[in-house]
């Protein structure tokens, strides 16, 4: 070989060595943008999670102010939320002053209101929540409305990026209070 061949090839990174060290280089990048990504999906949830955590909350005492007003009036203390059962549930929000209403074939849908989440429809966006709540007596059966003592479930539903995640929150109700 003469001088000239020799200089060659120790000019440069074989089309190998070059292919070698964009595959090392690729690896050590993508490792960490899914962990960064996987994070990130993980806060949405919890954030999600929390959100329907404080909607589930707010609807129980909204019923639970409801029933409360009820026998402060001398009311029956069912008044308003009799005909929310399984079968028929309804949803209890906070925003302006409580109000309860029925949700026809399931949840209710949530609405992003200027001051909170509501269930009015207007110019309000809609969230990715559904809620509904509805009473039980103690035996499971679908009305209480006989007993002293209800049970009340409160359900919040949500999707993210596909796959179902809800809140339930359930409590007691007695025709007087403790």
């Amino acid at each position: 070989m003469t001088d000239m061949t020799k200089n060659f090839h120790k000019k440069g990174f074989t089309i190998v060595e070059t292919l070698v060290a964009i595959t090392v280089l690729m690896i050590a990048i993508a490792g960490p943008l899914v962990v960064a990504s996987k994070g990130l999906f993980g806060a949405s949830i919890a954030k999600n999670q929390m959100v329907a955590s404080y909607l589930a909350q707010e609807s129980m005492e909204v019923v639970k102010n409801t029933r409360d007003n009820n026998l402060y009036a001398g009311s029956s203390w069912l008044t308003g939320l009799s005909a929310c059962t399984k079968s028929s549930p309804c949803d209890a929000s906070a925003i302006n002053s409580p109000s309860i209403a029925g949700c026809s074939g399931g949840p209710c849908r949530i609405y992003a209101e200027a001051n909170g989440y509501g269930h009015t429809v207007g110019s309000n966006q809609a969230s990715p929540f559904t809620r509904n709540f509805y009473l039980h007596d103690p035996l499971n059966t679908n009305n209480c409305a006989s007993s002293e003592e209800c049970g009340v479930t409160v359900e919040v539903y949500w999707n993210e990026g596909g796959i179902p995640y809800s809140v339930i929150m359930t409590s007691e109700l007695t025709s007087t209070l403790r």
